[in-house]
């Protein structure tokens, strides 16, 4: 019966990346020195401006309820962000924020699809959104995304995933964990076919060639999450929102109301200011995080290493390694022989076996180095 209990739960997953990561710890503990590239995760420090605000506001004893979705200077905040950016019009009343993106994510989820009905997702994706559709009680309908195809979303294929049960189109632009950015033509498309859209653009600051845009841009028959973790060196701080039809806010805002209440009063407040005050330093994270790429990508190509596509977003670069040998296994191999730590593509769904994926969100120094460990331990 104790088992029971669980079972409905038992096709979720681990994030395999922690695997790696504990494992690296231990070695860590035993002197080694391993180079971290198995998390996106800004190696930057947040923003003075932004913490500062954040201890005034606690010091100044802004530590209680807020409305359910936000205080109205942070949803006004994201409004301005998304006129300048994507020319745009919201209103606050379309904005919802919360703990992080991953908990609007399965509110999302939940207020579109019923139990028991489809939502399509993209094989590779982030991966936490195949657990959250199983949480959720959904099904997920994945549409391959190939290497050949610069891993972009064929729309054709999404339109034969399509069934009576088809609820919602989940996409990630820039991607996790290939940092492809979906072409316009694409966004029109998935547009175009009526169904609603749960749009997950937490690294849309981080796009280094071409325009940047919202599927916003195209249909509000959307959900837009978006968050303050990547570009604004946030991640612990756990601050998100996300962008709806007006149709749909207020059981969104019931449904959080019991959920989680309210995001903490302190850390919308510093939100206010990453938004509103940090844009040049956090531009300058950006700017490094392109030298970064273009460095990681010329390095990697010549060590006999080239991904075969060109990441335009994000972090992140999804490489198909030339061995014969399942991802998980590798990583581990790499890291007790090399000392850097990556992530296994299995983690991001059955299409990223024979990948590994790396994340230069780290210093050029240490990329540079870890480069030089994966060549020794595929080419010596």
């Amino acid at each position: 019966m104790v088992a029971n209990a669980i079972s409905h739960l038992s096709d979720v997953s681990s994030f395999l990346a922690m695997e790696v990561f504990a494992r690296a710890q231990e070695l860590e503990k035993k002197g080694r020195n391993i180079i971290h590239l198995e998390f996106g995760e800004p190696d930057f420090p947040t923003p003075a401006a932004i913490s500062k605000t954040a201890i005034q506001a606690i010091n100044d004893s802004e530590t209680r309820y807020t409305h359910t979705q936000g205080i109205m200077p942070f949803r006004e905040a994201v409004v301005d962000k998304y006129r300048r950016q994507y020319g745009v019009n919201i209103s606050p009343d379309q904005i919802l924020t919360s703990s992080g993106s991953s908990v609007l994510l399965y509110l999302a989820i939940r207020l579109l699809i019923p139990p028991g009905d489809d939502m399509i997702m993209t094989n590779l994706c982030y991966s936490c959104y195949n657990n959250l559709a199983v949480i959720a009680g959904v099904n997920p309908v994945r549409v391959d995304i190939h290497l050949e195809d610069n891993f972009e979303l064929d729309i054709n294929a999404v339109k034969k995933a399509i069934t009576p049960r088809t609820r919602a189109i989940l996409i990630n632009s820039p991607m996790n964990p290939t940092g492809t950015v979906l072409s316009k033509s694409c966004m029109k498309e998935l547009a175009a076919l009526g169904i609603p859209i749960i749009s997950d653009e937490i690294y849309s600051d981080l796009t280094y060639e071409g325009d940047i845009y919202s599927i916003l841009n195209y249909t509000d028959n959307c959900i837009v999450l978006n968050g303050l973790s990547k570009y604004y060196a946030m991640t612990g701080w756990r601050l998100g929102y996300m962008i709806m039809n007006p149709a749909w806010t207020g059981v969104a805002a019931k449904v959080h109301q019991n959920m989680m209440i309210s995001a903490a009063e302190f850390v919308q407040k510093a939100g206010v200011t990453a938004i509103a005050e940090a844009e040049n330093e956090c531009a300058k994270m950006a700017k490094a995080f392109d030298e970064r790429r273009k460095f990681a990508l010329k390095r990697l190509s010549e060590c006999g290493l080239d991904p075969g596509y060109n990441p335009v977003g994000a972090f992140y670069i999804f490489l198909k390694y030339p061995k014969d040998i399942d991802s998980l296994s590798l990583s581990m191999d790499i890291l007790e022989k090399e000392r850097v730590a990556m992530t296994p593509g299995i983690d991001f769904g059955p299409g990223g076996e024979g990948f590994i994926r790396l994340s230069y969100a780290n210093s050029m120094e240490n990329i540079d180095e870890a480069i030089k460990r994966l060549e020794h331990y595929f080419f010596s």
